[in-house]
């Protein structure tokens, strides 16, 4: 089966020394939908590696093995098949079989020998009628057109599985890759539905990890998230101006340099289309000699992503980053989604706070502000 997607030059070296083969076999599933196959790194990102076709129920990739990440297939068809992914861990020479019987892959059963993977099922195993609710739950969401209602009827069915994957996490005998990636995981879920009992048992949970754990780029993440800087920011606040960013050089800068100037705060991600669109609009303001603002970007991506995309697309605005993701200065101010937009008066109060983009907003709320 031909993968249409190129690999990286790393595949043309021996597989079985270094490589790894996913095959999959799915019984009930139309063909040619289309299997995506990518990873997430460890500092959070994702990287697609290849694309196949599902041809007489069967797809395939291969791909140079890396440690410390988890690798995962998707069909991008949303509606026909649920957004969740069916996820594996992989070592060299690894071949991972993947088996299902309908649309549902989160349920699809993954088999392997690989130490990793075992441990993950063990959590899987525990969960799984679970997944296949929350799955059926979105397609007859989608089906009704209400997909906006799926993140409330959700919640019985998640609380349920946080509880188990805090059980789960608490009586593992050592610290793994998919125990590190299951406490990131339950850290934001418990944030995202604000389940404080649940946020303070892992809270406790990671205070008592050793520190090369935690000292990881993995464990930083974790950190991040469990205890985010300062409480949540409203119009009419005080600016904090102590908080530190690293510009596209590596430096430290603190916002303290801002002080005096009126801002306008920008968090955005290059993934996100709205936030790409609002771009034309900053440099049309920009460029025209009449911003009334200072503009300081807040790039939401992981380092090695945010520095590869900017220094292909620089931008006449500064372009930093907090290096903690969404849950750094840009999860105070409590918005749901990005592009975020945050003005600041010369005198460091917050006077507006909004998400999304549409043409002529920036400027339209910005004058309206100041």
């Amino acid at each position: 089966m031909t993968v249409i997607a190129a690999l990286t030059a790393a595949s043309c070296q021996n597989h079985s020394d270094t490589g790894f083969t996913v095959t999959g076999e799915i019984e009930n599933v139309d063909d040619d939908y289309l299997m995506l196959f990518f990873k997430s790194n460890i500092d959070g990102s994702t990287t697609t590696i290849a694309v196949d076709t599902l041809k007489n129920g069967r797809f395939e990739f291969k791909a140079p093995a890396e440690t410390g990440v988890k690798y995962h297939i998707i069909a991008p068809h949303l509606g026909i098949f649920p957004s969740m992914t069916v996820d594996f861990y992989v070592e060299p020479g690894a071949e991972i079989k993947i088996t299902g019987k309908d649309y549902l892959t989160r349920n699809w059963t993954v088999k392997t020998d690989v130490k990793e993977q075992k441990i993950y099922q063990s959590y899987l195993d525990e969960v799984s009628e679970l997944f296949k609710e929350l799955q059926l739950l979105e397609l007859q969401c989608r089906k009704e057109g209400r997909s906006m209602d799926y993140l409330d009827l959700n919640k019985p069915c998640q609380a349920k599985i946080d509880s188990i994957q805090l059980s789960w996490l608490k009586k593992q005998s050592r610290i793994s890759e998919p125990w590190m990636d299951l406490m990131l995981q339950s850290a934001k879920a418990a944030r995202f539905y604000k389940e404080k009992d649940i946020l303070k048992q892992l809270q406790e949970l990671w205070d008592g990890i050793d520190l090369k754990y935690r000292n990881t780029v993995k464990g930083r993440n974790i950190s991040n998230v469990l205890y985010p800087d300062g409480e949540p920011l409203k119009v009419g606040d005080a600016f904090p101006y102590e908080t530190e960013v690293s510009d596209l050089k590596g430096e430290i800068r603190t916002l303290s340099e801002f002080k005096g100037k009126a801002m306008l705060l920008y968090f955005s991600s290059y993934s996100c289309k709205p936030c790409v669109a609002a771009k034309k609009e900053l440099g049309d303001m920009i460029s025209s000699g009449s911003c009334p603002v200072e503009v300081v970007g807040f790039n939401l991506d992981a380092e090695a992503v945010w520095k590869s995309k900017g220094k292909e697309n620089p931008v006449p605005w500064h372009d930093f980053n907090d290096l903690k993701g969404s849950y750094g200065l840009n999860r105070r101010f409590e918005t749901r989604g990005i592009p975020t937009f945050v003005i600041v008066s010369k005198e460091g109060k917050i006077l507006d706070i909004w998400a999304g983009y549409k043409d002529g907003i920036i400027r339209e709320r910005t004058e309206a502000a100041l």
